[in-house]
């Protein structure tokens, strides 16, 4: 008995153990600054390629929102304030890397070509930490999505799929219509998009992404809502919620 008695100890000890780690888990949510993130995430100076695309710098947004999970009550509040980078990779390429905290960062890349008024979205990703065990997903879209849907008219829609190892995204693009936003003390002739997502594979669920765009295609707003059911190694299946919305404050990037 007393064998017995030190085995279920031990193991309650160990459980209690990993509640402790994962209670404590919960609570890592580092804020990306614009220093850090201009260090991080901005490479050196790149000739701007042909298209549309936004001036490459870090912008700054005015942010409400949160995002949880089903485990231990966690609930992250995003900062006040969140920036957005925009760099130019070469060539068509260009890249949108939204860092809510160090544990999660989102990536949009797209190509811009000669002759056309709009890009391409060929690859979106987004690493997300929890307990501090890093999940991240990288789609390459095939056919691509549109960022513009330039040339449409309200209620157009392009239906776009991209993949990654375990998962799948079906997506459409809505051009809803133009809409004046105020970015700052300044109102702009804004483009609103909405971008629909449903994943199927190691993670289901899905996102409504309302976006608000100028002619080069920087993000003056958006609105979204967000439900996922993720499969972890660690931790099993999680179910995801986020709702945020971001508004520029200036369409200016930081001086270098």
């Amino acid at each position: 008995m007393t064998r017995v008695r030190a085995v279920l100890l031990a193991a309650a000890l160990l459980v209690a153990a990993a509640d402790g780690f994962l209670l404590w888990g919960r609570t890592l949510a580092t804020p990306v600054g614009a220093e850090t993130a201009r260090a991080r995430l901005l490479p050196g100076p790149a000739r701007p390629g042909p298209g549309p695309r936004p001036r490459a710098g870090v912008y700054r947004y005015r942010t409400d929102g949160h995002e949880t999970v089903d485990r231990f009550a966690i609930d992250r509040v995003y900062p006040r304030e969140t920036v957005r980078v925009v760099s130019h990779l070469g060539g068509c390429r260009w890249r949108e890397t939204v860092p809510l905290f160090d544990q999660h960062t989102e990536t949009y890349d797209f190509c811009s070509e000669p002759g056309r008024s709009d890009a391409r979205e060929v690859a979106h990703a987004t690493s997300l930490t929890y307990f501090l065990v890093p999940g991240v997903q990288r789609f390459a879209c095939d056919p691509p999505g549109r960022r513009l849907l330039t040339g449409s008219g309200p209620g157009a829609a392009l239906r776009w799929h991209c993949t990654e190892a375990g998962s799948a995204s079906d997506n459409a693009t809505v051009y809803v219509g133009t809409r004046t936003v105020q970015v700052g003390s300044a109102p702009v002739r804004a483009r609103h998009v909405r971008v629909v997502t449903g994943l199927t594979g190691q993670s289901t669920g899905g996102a409504v992404r309302d976006l608000w765009l100028d002619p080069q295609g920087l993000v003056l707003r958006e609105e979204r809502l967000v439900h996922l059911v993720v499969r972890s190694g660690f931790t099993g299946m999680v179910a995801y919620d986020e709702r945020a919305t971001f508004e520029l404050l200036s369409r200016e990037p930081l001086a270098p």
